[in-house]
């Protein structure tokens, strides 16, 4: 489906005019699908327009709508056939004869379904099928039903639709109950499909259309089986999508949020840090070509450890990013627009945008380093570009030597990758132990989930690791809190879902006026925050 997106209603008209007058002046006596509805009648007008000042011809065309309410007279003006002669046929110079409507007014609806499919197929099909979408997605009448197979029908209009409608007659009760209309298989005999969306109103439904595989529950992703299908819409109809990828030390995720902040969709790929930053860059390119040719994405944003200088990596400790014009290399590889930021502060503008929603905060991610984001008054401080590095704040003098040149950072201390480490050390030390028992059952593949469920089972050891671990974590808590004074310090993280055994003992140990809470978005914080780059 190839999608065209408009400013605005008028533009959106425009364009579908030029590409009906385009099918006409390609083939004179072409057989044209119409709809009716509001939505085309723009379309219409400018046909008309075109018509008129002779850059259109539509003596030989032959022309089929879509639907008609059943019953209903031909005069009543709230009849297709009525707004059909109003919108279009009057204004220009196609033959009465040559345009064709299902008739609301006879006795035998299931005949005249019969003869309207028969004659479509008499005129070789449709080349052009014109359609608007409706907001629970249905197509002409074609109304979300697990049968959506059939040709031109009659059916029962649903609820939601007489509902809808109702704002054409004087009243609900007014409104026809039935109507005969193309089935979809009749709509996707069609050569060539244009449909039209408009308005905040079919946003919701256009998103569906968009980002749903092929269900019955919304009629519409049945056009999603035609070879050629144009979506023509405003940008009030579009749901434009982002695209945030979060790059980590073991895995790169990639996340898609909508207009509305909603995650539509999550995936990940392993991170090749033992390779050169080039592959990495290649991987990530990779994905997000797969997902591009699925969804509709207007903009790429990257959340990556370390220092960040426009659309360079000038530094990243945990990984092989030195002086690494990522954003660039994508931007050239995708063609899109791609902002880059660090990943903790990314993660702080989810936070401060639809979780938390802290006017002043601190993010402080544990992960294979330390990572921090700063807001103030609801901005992320980025200050000469690195800003917010506190992993790499010292906190022991002449301590463990860290990748950037420092020693004693607080991420060789109180990392996930530091609290890794000291399991190990501390497992060796003890092989008597649960903890070194559970390492040894699981091939020595150890994570910050193991030492929580070896605490769980009254693991000693384990539980004095984690204890010093939380010492270290205090340390680093109490130092920003002191400089930032933030409203909250949010914390996120893969450890940081085991509240009990993490929250309530920090607490007590900053022991400070200044609230700590756990992310609301929690391990989606960072790619929500990086598809927020790009929609900001």
């Amino acid at each position: 489906m190839r999608v065209i997106v408009c400013n605005d209603y008028d533009e959106m008209s425009k364009k579908a005019a030029k590409l009906v007058a385009s099918q006409i002046n390609l083939k004179p006596n072409c057989v044209l699908g119409l709809a009716t509805g509001s939505t085309p009648v723009g379309m219409y007008q400018e046909l008309a327009n075109l018509n008129h000042a002779g850059e259109v011809d539509f003596s030989e065309v032959v022309s089929f709508n879509l639907d008609e309410y059943y019953p209903i007279s031909r005069e009543n003006n709230q009849s297709y056939y009525y707004f059909m002669q109003q919108q279009l046929f009057s204004k220009v110079n196609i033959k009465p004869e040559r345009t064709h409507i299902p008739n609301g007014e006879v006795e035998d609806p299931d005949e005249e379904c019969k003869r309207y499919e028969a004659l479509i197929q008499e005129h070789g099909g449709i080349d052009l099928q014109i359609l608007g979408i409706g907001q629970n997605g249905h197509i002409g009448f074609n109304e979300p039903d697990e049968n959506l197979n059939s040709l031109t029908h009659l059916t029962d209009l649903t609820e939601s639709t007489i509902e809808a409608n109702s704002r054409f007659f004087q009243s609900k009760s007014e409104v026809p109950t039935k109507a005969l209309t193309m089935g979809m298989a009749t709509i996707l005999k069609s050569k060539k499909i244009v449909l039209l969306a408009s308005g905040r109103a079919k946003h919701k439904v256009v998103a569906e259309l968009l980002t749903s595989d092929i269900n019955t529950g919304i009629p519409a992703t049945m056009l999603k089986v035609h070879p050629d299908v144009v979506l023509i819409c405003d940008k009030e109809a579009y749901s434009s999508m982002y695209l945030g990828v979060d790059i980590g030390g073991s895995s790169v995720k990639f996340g898609i949020i909508d207009e509305e902040y909603n995650l539509i969709y999550k995936d990940s790929i392993p991170t090749r840090i033992s390779q050169p930053a080039e592959v990495i860059a290649d991987d990530i390119a990779k994905m997000c070509k797969k997902i591009m040719a699925k969804y509709p994405i207007v903009g790429i944003g990257v959340g990556a450890p370390g220092s960040i200088s426009g659309k360079i990596i000038t530094e990243a400790s945990n990984l092989p990013f030195r002086d690494f014009p990522l954003a660039e290399i994508l931007e050239k590889e995708l063609g899109i627009p791609v902002e880059l930021n660090n990943d903790a502060n990314c993660a702080a503008l989810a936070e401060a945008t639809i979780g938390t929603k802290a006017k002043n905060m601190l993010m402080i991610t544990l992960g294979t380093g330390i990572g921090g984001g700063i807001v103030i008054d609801r901005k992320i401080y980025s200050g000469l570009g690195d800003a917010g590095e506190i992993g790499h704040m010292c906190i022991q003098a002449d301590g463990i030597l860290c990748p950037c040149g420092q020693r004693g950072c607080w991420e060789k201390y109180a990392s996930v990758s530091a609290l890794v480490e000291q399991m190990q050390a501390a497992a060796k030390e003890n092989k008597d132990s649960l903890l070194y028992q559970m390492i040894q059952e699981n091939h020595e593949m150890v994570d910050g989930k193991l030492i929580f469920s070896a605490i769980k089972q009254g693991c000693e050891v384990a539980k004095a690791v984690f204890d010093k671990y939380l010492d270290w974590l205090t340390v680093g808590i109490r130092n920003v809190i002191m400089i930032f004074r933030p409203e909250t310090v949010v914390l996120a993280g893969g450890i940081t879902t085991e509240k009990e055994l993490l929250l309530k003992p920090l607490i007590e140990r900053v022991a400070s006026d200044v609230p700590i809470k756990i992310s609301k978005l929690q391990s989606d914080a960072g790619v929500v925050g990086a598809a927020l780059l790009a929609r900001d």
